[in-house]
């Protein structure tokens, strides 16, 4: 190329290369005044203030001191993801360490403690499955009056080693920048190939549905 002409090619070159943003004007492939999505922040689900539920139901001898349980939860972690002010894209994950179960309000200790290791090591039998996992895939979330919101979590559960999608309903309020959510789900032993237990020569027996309550505050990380 001759001298004259790699001057013109070079000058070209210059005129046609992007300069330096003006002032005032937005990032790089954002058009001038827009914003950017807020992002999402993560919340941690708090132990000291949540609480985990389990109630069974007994069909059988009404006498027996094999009656309707409830069970706590004792070692559980979690995260809750979202848009500020956006909650139907929250995504919500919990770890649950199955053997942590243990029965509540229960004043006879000998027979407690029969029934708790029954629960962990027959029927949940947390050597092979330590862990109760849920992971949510979608949320969708309809305001109240009252400011709290209606909410539906559709995840994977993951209980005694099978993984199911299930639908967990939720009350659900925003405090400064923490979240509440309340609510109930009903969990057939069944769909999980967990076999209800039984006593007194097959008398007395827990029914397949259980009821999972939950109370649960997450807080900023």
């Amino acid at each position: 190329m001759k001298p004259v002409q790699a001057r013109i090619a070079v000058a070209a070159l210059l005129l046609l290369a992007p300069g330096p943003p003006a002032h005032g004007a937005g990032p790089v492939g954002l058009p001038r005044g827009a914003a950017r999505a807020p992002a999402a922040s993560e919340l941690r689900i708090d132990p000291e203030k949540s609480r985990f539920i389990v109630e069974t139901q007994t069909s059988g001898l009404s006498g027996s001191s094999l009656h309707d349980h409830r069970i706590g939860i004792g070692d559980f972690s979690g995260t809750v993801t979202l848009v500020p002010g956006a909650l139907a894209t929250s995504k919500v994950s919990l770890t649950v360490r199955a053997g942590s179960l243990h029965l509540l309000d229960d004043n006879r200790v000998g027979e407690g403690r029969a029934i708790e290791w029954t629960l962990r090591e027959d029927v949940l039998e947390v050597t092979k499955y330590p862990e109760i996992t849920f992971k949510s895939r979608t949320t969708k979330a309809s305001r109240r009056g009252d400011g709290s919101y209606d909410v539906r979590l559709t995840g994977e559960l993951a209980l005694h080693g099978v993984r199911k999608v299930v639908t967990i309903p939720a009350r659900v309020s925003l405090e400064g920048g923490t979240i509440h959510a309340i609510g109930t789900l009903e969990i057939r032993q069944s769909e999980f190939d967990i076999t209800p237990f039984s006593f007194v020569g097959g008398v007395v027996t827990i029914k397949d549905a259980v009821f999972l309550s939950f109370d649960i505050v997450a807080v900023p990380t």
